[in-house]
């Protein structure tokens, strides 16, 4: 059984220890966080907030009525009434207000996911861990999500996420470690890893078996590398346009051309087989 996802368990080894558990605990493990480097002056407030992986049910299962987070908030001694006041700030926040007695089995995925950002939210933490957010979310309920998290940002609250969405770290990170395999292979803004590992554009052509020698004559001494997949070859270049003219030119004209993203420098750090 392993509770924790790989990128997961090394985030959390590298902030502290994992150990087994029993009980009712529904991730099958504790983590306990210890300070690194020399001691720090005790913080005026709490410093961090762990969201539970973003599959799976909520825990505790509960609906989001005033009583959960009551009861969160006595885990961080906050008196009753500013606990009262905070929690219905955040059904406002995360816009489940009116959902307030809905019972749990009666909320999509979106509305659970952003009750569970609610109530990590109850003691105000600076620092929030973020495991999978959106995984399993339609379009509209991801980019709601994603908005909130924006606008925690805006509140200078640190969000430290895993995601195998390259869209998703985009949107959000302001720096991004590009993992495999348990090392880090790359870090940086995602615009900069964008435009020093591949480019602005990326080519997309699926040549059949006579346009395959018609593409690799027409770019025959051009700056460009030909990563072939299946039936999909990509092209990346720091001059797309010429490499276009190049293949019109040559008689290739079924092309794509689009922007570089995320997920191209992924791929092209970590390949494109599949790793289970």
């Amino acid at each position: 059984h392993r509770p924790f996802g790989r990128a997961r368990a090394i985030i959390a080894n590298q902030w502290g220890q994992i150990r087994a558990s029993s009980g009712s605990d529904p991730i099958g493990c504790r983590v306990r966080l210890r300070p690194i480097g020399p001691p720090m002056p005790a913080p005026t407030q709490p410093l961090l907030c762990a969201l539970l992986r973003g599959e799976g049910p909520p825990w505790p299962a509960d609906p989001p009525n005033i009583q959960a987070f009551l009861r969160d908030a006595r885990y961080h001694g906050i008196p009753r009434a500013r606990a009262e006041k905070r929690a219905e700030e955040l059904l406002d926040f995360v816009q489940l207000s009116e959902r307030r007695k809905a019972e749990i089995d009666t909320l999509s995925s979106g509305m659970v996911r952003r009750l569970l950002i609610a109530r990590g939210l109850i003691n105000d933490p600076r620092l929030m861990v973020l495991d999978e957010p959106t995984v399993g979310l339609d379009p509209q309920a991801r980019h709601l999500l994603w908005d909130r998290l924006r606008e925690l940002k805006r509140r200078n609250v640190t969000l430290l996420i895993t995601t195998h969405y390259m869209e998703e770290a985009a949107e959000l990170c302001d720096r991004v470690a590009i993992m495999d395999r348990g090392r880090i292979l790359v870090t940086g803004a995602p615009a900069d890893l964008i435009r020093d590992q591949i480019g602005e554009e990326v080519i997309e052509i699926v040549p059949d078996a006579s346009g395959r020698a018609a593409v690799e004559a027409a770019l025959a001494g051009f700056p460009v590398r030909i990563e072939k997949t299946g039936t999909k070859w990509y092209l990346y270049c720091r001059d797309c346009p010429r490499a276009v003219s190049a293949l019109m030119e040559g008689g290739y004209r079924d092309v794509r051309r689009r922007s570089a993203m995320l997920e191209d420098v992924f791929l092209k750090l970590t390949g494109r087989d599949l790793v289970e």
